[in-house]
């Protein structure tokens, strides 16, 4: 503006009287009022003898140059929603020219379901900073995710509101390449249990039928040779009687084994393998237990092998941990799951400790679970005992209730 005047601001201050200093705050003052008012548009500094010039303008442009080169889109929006400014990367965002956004309304370039989405973050924009996720609709009709980070911002009298839009759609796809890795790996872990829990039971049924039934018979052959040994061979007769308790021996142990491997009772069912761990695990380690069946359904034998192993592993973590004197056991329908819940009045444990993350046999756990579509809590604190609650969906009802 060639009327208006340029007022000289020293650069650096020499000693001065108070007087002097009085004066010289007074034009620091001056010239100050003299910017925010219009009158002038650019400040003098004299270093030295030497001139220079800063100009609001060359402010401006500094100012314009950042934001025209932000990665992220930037707009000014009015208190009726419409577009008073934007940078070109929000332009580029929606596929237009800058010209033809200016003026929109924010609405009109937001995918319409997410138009009360938008309408909540510009409320709370006009009274204080806030963030959210909306859809923009580009020009070519495809959609792109944004996180908006808005905030409120006064033009004089008027009321807007500052706008910063961060693009997504890496971030989208690779949660959707996340996502699609994550089922990947739980329908192989799903495959290689399924495929682990049919190979013990066939191993299991191998050692009980095949070697249970040749130390049966090695067991007969003794018996028959004992049998036609005379008397005054009392050496052979009392190796004959050790080989014979050490194929007893040999049984039992492959009855462990074989049920180890696979109770045979589960095939029976959900609640009479769970009776039969509870009993089994009692008698093993004289820790008290308590079981409750308020439901006899058969469930699907994945559900049912899930839930049972989940027994086992809790149980084998009571006898190694919780020093417990008493366990109970529930297994109960809740409206559309199966619930089994395994409480324990032991020492329990801090849920923080980091150790914890690592545990196989709690991430085994969770993962069964997690593969019908269930879940595994575990609750615990030091001194409280420990309850483990596993649910798992009931799947399409081919399973008949036990009278």
């Amino acid at each position: 503006m060639a009327d208006r005047k340029k007022k000289p601001l020293p650069a650096k201050l020499p000693a001065l009287s108070r007087r002097e200093l009085v004066a010289r705050l007074s034009e620091a003052e001056e010239t100050l009022r003299a910017i925010r008012s219009g009158e002038v548009d650019a400040i003098v500094v004299d270093r030295q003898g030497e001139e220079k010039v800063f100009t609001l303008q060359g402010a401006d442009h500094t100012y314009r140059v950042f934001v025209e080169r932000m990665n992220e889109g930037a707009a000014v929006l009015s208190s009726d929603h419409t577009v008073l400014h934007c940078n070109s990367r929000f332009a580029r965002f929606l596929g237009a020219g800058l010209q033809s956004v200016i003026g929109s309304s924010m609405l009109d370039l937001v995918w319409p379901e997410d138009h009360p989405k938008l309408d909540a973050l510009l409320r709370r924009a006009a009274q204080k900073n806030c963030r959210g996720e909306v859809r923009l609709q580009t020009r070519k009709g495809v959609l792109l995710s944004v996180h908006l980070s808005l905030n409120p911002l006064r033009l004089g009298s008027t009321r807007a509101v500052c706008l910063i839009a961060s693009d997504l759609s890496e971030t989208k796809r690779a949660e959707q390449e996340l996502r699609a890795s994550a089922e990947q790996l739980r329908n192989l872990a799903a495959h290689l249990l399924s495929v682990r829990e049919e190979e013990r039971a066939r191993i299991s049924r191998q050692v009980h039928d095949e070697l249970g039934q040749s130390l049966t018979a090695v067991k007969m052959d003794l018996a028959w040779l004992a049998g036609r040994l005379p008397q005054k061979n009392a050496q052979m007769l009392k190796r004959i009687r050790t080989t014979r308790q050490l194929a007893d021996s040999l049984i039992q142990s492959i009855r462990r084994i074989s049920t180890e491997l696979r109770p045979a009772v589960l095939d029976l069912g959900l609640a009479e393998a769970v009776e039969w761990q509870m009993q089994e695990f009692q008698a093993r380690t004289g820790i008290h237990c308590k079981l409750r069946l308020l439901t006899q359904e058969v469930f699907a034998p994945d559900v049912s092998t899930a839930l049972f192993r989940i027994l086992q592993e809790t149980l084998t973590n009571v006898a190694r941990h919780s020093k417990a004197t008493r366990v109970e056991v529930v297994k109960q329908k809740q409206r559309d799951r199966v619930v089994l819940r395994i409480h324990d009045n032991g020492r329990g444990f801090d849920q923080e400790d980091p150790a914890l993350s690592q545990s196989l046999g709690l991430l085994g756990m969770r993962e069964r679970a997690a593969i019908l579509g269930g879940r595994v809590n575990i609750s615990s604190a030091p001194g409280k005992g420990t309850t483990v609650t596993a649910w798992i969906p009931f799947p399409s009802p081919k399973e008949s209730s036990i009278p």
